[in-house]
């Protein structure tokens, strides 16, 4: 994988969790000392210094060699400098352990080829390409792991619901394994927007049954049957309908360069159709009860505020000769996104349509925002598009109904009292409604 991202990804398991976690362990195996115990990912081993550990031998693997430290390790405990994917020791009692959190679009292709492969050679099942690596990290920890063995893993609550994990999932229902999945009821890691969840695969079951809960930094479980939290079972999802469907919002490469606030626009004498498009790249500056994005609208919470509100419009066949001269300017910055790296001509994205309702990914509450997009603007970011032909009476009908249904019910935590919503979840939703 990527170094920089190897280094971004590394965050520390907060000491009182690394406790619970062998509580839970221990707790599988009535408090009985595991005679091996494997670490993927083991940054500074502290799975093996903490005082609730109970093995016979414990082996820690971690690639960044700048975390590793042997000082004051238990004298039972070694780590090896190296790639816990490729790790080929003997089999352990217990695997466990907090694995990186790297999307796959951050890693390196041909390592994540080779291990795909890796893995589907030794378990018969070919994880998706987009699988965060910490999907893969737990694969691993079932293949290291003795065949009446437990892995008790520290990760996302994302992957109980997430395509990108579905094989995984079906693997796990496939070897009929018992599985647990806690979520964190506090924000244990501030620093990044997700909730933590703890993962129990005990290899001992062979009913396949899966619990799901919602855990205390002191331990305390409460237990919910789906892993919405709630009576409602998590939203599915759907491929675009032809009537209507849902689009991720534009992704040119780069919001700090195809995206510009009013000054930036001005200063480069970049004029308005010709050379930008209105855009919107989060709904957070309107409020509650915002229905439409009109022109007075844009321009109050958007353009007078200095927010990006203007989309270069880099995708046309022609550029003026200030779009050119703005583009000259970004110098070398655009190398920084792959997006721009992996086009014949950097600056030359393929542009979406302006959709007829604008919809937020992330919200809180009980429903995203949603609204009328009068204006015309562009979706980038996090906004998601909805495109369809309807009539204006009908649009703010759909409109309405959207903001009225209760998302968060349906869908999986995100981070503390954020809720994400997928775009195929949002076209499943679409769908439902109909006509």
């Amino acid at each position: 994988m990527k170094a920089e991202h190897l280094q971004r990804c590394q965050v520390a398991t907060p000491p009182d969790v690394v406790d619970l976690l062998w509580d839970l362990a221990l707790a599988q195996r009535d408090g009985v000392v595991f005679p091996s115990v494997l670490d993927l990912g083991a940054g500074d081993a502290r799975f093996a210094r903490s005082a609730k550990a109970r093995f016979a031998r414990y082996v820690g693997v971690e690639q960044d060699r700048h975390k590793i430290t042997r000082a004051g390790l238990p004298q039972a405990a070694q780590v090896v400098q190296g790639d816990a994917m490729a790790w080929r020791g003997n089999k352990a009692s217990l695997s466990i352990g907090n694995p990186p959190f790297i999307r796959s679009a951050h890693l390196d292709p041909l390592w994540r080829t080779a291990v795909l492969d890796r893995l589907e050679h030794e378990s018969g099942t070919r994880l998706k390409d987009t699988a965060n690596v910490f999907v893969l990290f737990m694969l691993q920890a079932l293949l290291r792991t003795r065949d009446d063995g437990l892995v008790v893993q520290l990760v996302p609550f994302e992957w109980v619901t997430r395509p990108s994990a579905a094989e995984f999932r079906a693997y796990l229902h496939e070897q009929r394994w018992d599985v647990q999945v806690y979520r964190f009821d506090a924000d244990i890691f501030p620093r990044v927007l997700t909730t933590a969840s703890v993962v129990i695969i005990d290899k001992r079951g062979t009913k396949g049954r899966w619990s799901f809960g919602e855990i205390g930094r002191n331990g305390t479980v409460r237990t919910f049957t789906s892993p919405s939290g709630t009576a409602k079972s998590v939203l599915p999802y759907a491929d675009r309908d032809g009537n209507v469907h849902a689009l991720r919002g534009l992704s040119p490469g780069g919001q700090e360069i195809f995206v510009l606030t009013e000054q930036q626009r001005l200063y480069y004498g970049l004029k308005k159709r010709r050379d930008v498009a209105p855009c919107v790249t989060s709904l957070r500056r309107l409020a509650k009860d915002t229905e439409v994005l009109d022109a007075e609208t844009f321009l109050r919470d958007f353009v007078q505020v200095g927010a990006r509100c203007w989309l270069i419009r880099s995708d046309k066949a022609h550029w003026s000769p200030e779009l050119s001269a703005y583009l000259d300017s970004v110098g070398t910055r655009w190398k920084r996104y792959s997006t721009c790296t992996n086009r014949s001509e950097w600056a030359r994205y393929v542009s979406h349509p302006a959709p007829a309702l604008l919809v937020s990914s992330g919200f809180v509450g009980k429903a995203p925002k949603v609204v009328v997009n009068e204006i015309g603007a562009v979706a980038v970011g996090s906004v998601y598009a909805v495109l369809t032909q309807r009539s204006k009476p009908k649009l703010a009908k759909l409109a309405s109904r959207l903001r009225a249904y209760d998302f968060s019910r349906r869908l999986v935590h995100h981070s503390n009292n954020l809720r994400k919503i997928e775009v195929r979840q949002l076209n499943a939703v679409l769908q439902r409604f109909g006509d």
